[in-house]
């Protein structure tokens, strides 16, 4: 009788092993389909993503060949060019208040000036 209830035992460790295997692969695969659609992950280094800005004012300059606007509309929110940043260099995430747009410009959250 007891070698039935040791190796009832072992078949439950065993059960119980595979199901955490089982948890711990499908988070694995969720990491990695975030990271390969560009959402954020739980880590502390996300990669930033790009906003789409709606409107665009005050061309300013160049970088990469591209204008550098003074101010943009992002979500129905007003930004200012801050500075440049491209983002392969970039590996935390930014502030709430500052977007990323292509080719490599951050904004920042400000209210527009009055003409």
């Amino acid at each position: 009788m007891e070698m039935v209830a040791v190796e009832l035992i072992l078949w439950l460790c065993f059960a119980l092993l595979l199901w955490v295997l089982k948890d711990s692969l499908q988070n694995i695969e969720t990491e990695l389909r975030n990271y390969r659609l560009g959402q954020p992950g739980r880590s502390a280094t996300q990669r930033i993503q790009m906003a789409k800005p709606q409107r665009l004012m005050e061309p300013m300059g160049q970088y990469l060949d591209q204008p550098i606007y003074r101010y943009a509309v992002i979500d129905g929110r007003h930004y200012r060019f801050d500075h440049v940043c491209p983002k392969e260099l970039t590996t935390t995430q930014l502030p709430q208040t500052q977007r990323w747009i292509a080719p490599g410009l951050i904004y920042t959250e400000a209210p527009l000036p009055v003409a």
